[in-house]
């Protein structure tokens, strides 16, 4: 529902802690709810609804669209509606400062002007002032005596006499005011030591940071008055016209020491400098909002230190995205999105962003992101690191790191998926193939969000861009002899023979260290990104035919990166409710299916426009 179509909002806040306030006690009397155990608990409850003269009740259709002046509010205590509270709201001051503010046309007005409000709360002495009124009042006599002046008030007068006649009664004169109150409006504020620079000469970005702090430094000189009140500060979209690195160092000293502080924002420039706990977290599910917390406990005091620390701007956007991959390092985060874009999938179009956790240590991210902790929507991408360990853990160290991420984020398959990986033998790997059972765990953890590779990503991707990887190498070791040697160790992968053990997939892995694994998979990621052939590539590789349908199941069986492929399909098929690789049967559904929306979206707004 809208505002327009008739809504009710409740919200009630509990007070605790003001025991030993007489004041208080009194004032929340008739809304303590509890004074039981060591502390009393009182609750305001604030109701927004249409008014009862409307004679409409809630869940029926209105003749007319409302508009803020059908609404009424009101403030009762407890639970009960006619317990009526309203002066509650005069003891929470808030100062508000809108996004959409004109720090410049402000800082000109007197009767918003920051400063002026500032000069009240500390203003000049008595005797100064006099003095200066005493001085101007000398100054303004001699110019109410100019000639000039003499002359426009006759001109004036003799303009109003031929328009209305005597019957105005109207005596124009000229003077210049002279109040203690002009006096501190006439207070400029300019932006050099010389006065020479008035507030509108400076950038739109440094004029807000001055109306800012001029706003801080009013509440802070209430605060401190023997009667002051505290105020809540509430800022909206603060990163207005503010440079990156202003907004990062500004309001990383605005967040340190303003204690009682609102601030609403789609930066990740604040979120950066902002700690964890402080965040509520409003994103859109559906028709309706819903507002997520860090819940206290779900993560350490060393988890929240490295996530406040691991959280910079470009991190941060996992806070705003619509849905987060967590890879493990630079490469994937190149890969994803240049595999997704040969494809027709943009990831940026649909709010994906690809996160590096920067190694293998998940579970601070998924208690921060997954269901119990801010609730989005979240995936995981992580190698398989098999190994031909004797022990469980080591052999099979990407399904081990799924296991225990399972144990917070997927809790109903946790047993079974503990008790089958405990099934698995292990021991030596033979080239190129999986230990039995492991490929029906990787599809139970992919149904739960987490993708598990094989080996590592550089060997797990060669048998699908082979062409690619050889191009990178082409790119970055322009020797002759050394592109042979890379060509032969990538045929050796291709042909079964790159399991991490073996001096093919040792060698190959050690072209890519020599130059980085983040910069071999930039240089890979332009060339993937102009694939056009992905789908007939895959079809070769499961030895299917051309009009098969892939499905995850599906690409869960291609080598090596079939699980890296089941991740993109399964997002694709959320969010264009298409596959990755689709038929042409399927992809012309659904252009079809889109074309229909959009008819449907279009007759809808013909019949707005006619009612109109």
């Amino acid at each position: 529902s809208t505002l327009a179509q008739g809504v009710t909002v409740t919200i009630q806040v509990e007070l605790a802690g003001f025991d030993d306030d007489l004041d208080a006690r009194s004032e929340l009397e008739g809304a303590i709810v509890s004074a039981d155990g060591d502390s009393m608990v009182a609750r305001l409850t604030y109701l927004f609804q249409p008014k009862t003269s409307l004679g409409v009740v809630l869940g029926m259709p209105f003749e007319r669209e409302l508009t803020p002046d059908d609404y009424l509010w009101t403030i009762y205590g407890a639970d009960d509606p006619d317990n009526a509270m309203p002066a509650a709201k005069r003891y929470a001051s808030l100062s508000v400062l809108q996004a959409m503010r004109d720090a410049e046309s402000d800082l000109q007005r007197g009767d918003r002007n920051p400063l002026t409000q500032l000069l009240r709360e500390l203003p000049p002495s008595e005797k100064n002032l006099a003095r200066a009124l005493d001085e101007m009042s000398r100054a303004r006599e001699r110019l109410g005596r100019d000639p000039n002046v003499r002359e426009i008030e006759r001109l004036l007068l003799d303009r109003l006499t031929k328009m209305a006649g005597p019957q105005l009664g109207v005596q124009p004169s000229l003077a210049f005011a002279g109040r203690k109150e002009d006096l501190l409006r006439s207070v400029r504020l300019f932006v050099d030591a010389n006065a020479t620079r008035g507030i509108d000469r400076t950038s739109t970005g440094a004029a807000n940071i001055v109306y800012i702090a001029l706003l801080l430094e009013k509440l802070q000189a209430r605060r401190e008055a023997d009667s002051g009140e505290d105020t809540i500060l509430a800022v909206e979209e603060p990163e207005a016209h503010l440079h990156p690195t202003l907004q990062r160092h500004v309001f990383a000293h605005l967040l340190s020491e303003f204690d009682d502080l609102i601030l609403t924002t789609h930066s990740p420039h604040i979120a950066a400098v902002s700690p964890l706990h402080s965040f509520i977290l409003i994103a859109r599910i559906g028709d309706a909002s819903q507002a997520h917390i860090v819940p206290p406990g779900i993560l350490t005091d060393l988890q929240t230190r490295d996530l406040e620390r691991y959280l910079n701007v470009t991190r941060a956007e996992i806070l705003f995205a619509r849905r987060i991959i967590l890879v493990e390092g630079a490469a994937d985060s190149y890969l994803l999105p240049a595999l997704a874009h040969s494809t027709g999938f943009n990831l940026d179009a649909h709010g994906i962003v690809v996160a590096s956790v920067e190694g293998t240590d998940f579970m601070p991210y998924i208690r921060l992101l997954g269901t119990k902790g801010l609730n989005r929507p979240v995936v995981v991408l992580t190698d398989g690191d098999t190994t031909d360990s004797s022990k469980i853990d080591k052999a099979e160290f990407g399904l081990s790191r799924v296991r225990d991420l399972l144990e917070h984020h997927a809790v109903d398959i946790y047993p079974t998926f503990k008790a089958k990986l405990g099934k698995i033998t292990p021991g030596r790997l033979p080239d190129g193939d999986q230990r039995t059972g492991r490929p029906r765990l990787v599809e139970l953890a992919a149904k739960r969000g987490i993708y598990v590779g094989h080996r590592t990503l550089e060997l797990d991707v060669v048998p699908l861009l082979k062409d690619e990887i050889y191009a990178a190498f082409e790119d970055l070791f322009p020797g002759t002899t050394k592109r042979k040697n890379i060509k032969s160790a990538i045929d050796a992968v291709v042909d079964g023979q790159g399991g991490p053990s073996t001096a093919a997939g040792e060698k190959l892995l050690s072209y890519v260290e020599e130059v980085g694994k983040g910069r071999f998979a930039q240089r890979l990621a332009a060339h993937v990104q102009e694939i056009d052939d992905l789908r007939d590539r895959v079809i070769e590789l499961l030895d299917y035919d051309e009009e098969d349908a892939l499905a995850t199941a599906d690409l869960l069986d291609v080598p090596g990166c079939g699980p890296l492929l089941a991740l993109l399909n399964d997002l694709r098929t959320q969010v264009e409710e298409m596959p990755l690789l689709p038929t042409c049967e399927e992809y012309q559904d659904a252009i079809d299916d889109d074309d229909d929306t959009q008819d449907e979206e279009d007759d809808h707004d013909d019949d707005d426009w006619d009612e109109a």
